[in-house]
This record gives structure tokens, C-alpha cells and sequence, in this order.
């Protein structure tokens, strides 16, 4: 009888050690989850910030309008990443807040220095604001994306 206490005993602690084990497991992987989503959320926003950077400097073929789009494109993809930096359900380092203002911020700049403009015409004669801001949108990306731990 004594013996069969024991190994009740000793199944009961196993199965609790093992209970904590799998917990926690599941939710360092949720987390490793989330953090992945993160970051390919943040992959489908740097192809698009690349295309402006890449009109700004003449490199790409990139129109007023075309940039028009891509600001569009961004603002959809940085939804994606927001949405998804929400979902990570945890208090949000102050690096990522300052990357996130300082991303915003350069958005609506590169909004108001396209604005009114020909769309016809090369994104890079576009004012030294609108290419300002875009050189920004990319170091505050770059910034946001490091800051979250993506490489």
C-alpha cells in the first residue's frame, strides 16, 4: 500500500513538472509565433519603401503617381505590422513606440510633399521635403524593424 502511495505521489509530481513544462513551452512558442508574424509583416513593407527610396535617387522608374500608390501600399503594410505588433500582448519596448511615431510621422510628410504635384513626373524631382521624409520612412523602418528584433 506505502508503495503505491509513492508511486502515485511520484506519477502526480511528474505529471505536474511535465503540465508546467508544456505551458510554458506553449507560450514561449506562441510568442516565437507572433514575433515570426512580426517580422513578416515587416518584410512586406521594405520592398515597397525600397521602390521610393529608389525613385527618390532617379535609380528606379518610379512616377509621382506610382509613388502615390506605393504611399497607399505602405500605409496598408504598416496596418499589417501594427496589427500585428498588437497581437504580441505584451508591453511595446519604447525603441518600437519612437520607431512607430517617427515611421508616421514621415508618412504624412511624404503625403503632403506629393501632394498637388504632376503625377506624370519622376519621383525624383519631387522638393527635397517629400525626399527627406522618404530617406526617413526608410531609417525609421530600418529602426523599427531592428528595435523589434527582426534581422
Amino acid at each position: 500500500m506505502r508503495r503505491s502511495v509513492l508511486f502515485a505521489a511520484a506519477v502526480l509530481g511528474v505529471g505536474l513538472l511535465t503540465a508546467g513544462c508544456s505551458s510554458e513551452t506553449e507560450a514561449e512558442q506562441k510568442t516565437e509565433n507572433a514575433n515570426a508574424a512580426v517580422c513578416l509583416s515587416l518584410q512586406g513593407l521594405e520592398a515597397t519603401i525600397q521602390g521610393l527610396g529608389d525613385g527618390v535617387t532617379g535609380t528606379g522608374d518610379v512616377t509621382v503617381s506610382k509613388a502615390q500608390e506605393s504611399v497607399n501600399q505602405i500605409q496598408s503594410a504598416y496596418d499589417t505590422v501594427e496589427s500585428e505588433i498588437e497581437k504580441l500582448g505584451q508591453d511595446v519596448d519604447e525603441q518600437v513606440l519612437t520607431a512607430q511615431e517617427q515611421f508616421s510621422q514621415a508618412q504624412m510628410q511624404i503625403q503632403d510633399g506629393l501632394s498637388g504635384l504632376d503625377g506624370d513626373s519622376s519621383l525624383s524631382a519631387v522638393p527635397q521635403e517629400a525626399a527627406t521624409a522618404i530617406n526617413n520612412l526608410q531609417s525609421s523602418y530600418q529602426e523599427l524593424n531592428s528595435s523589434l528584433g527582426c534581422s
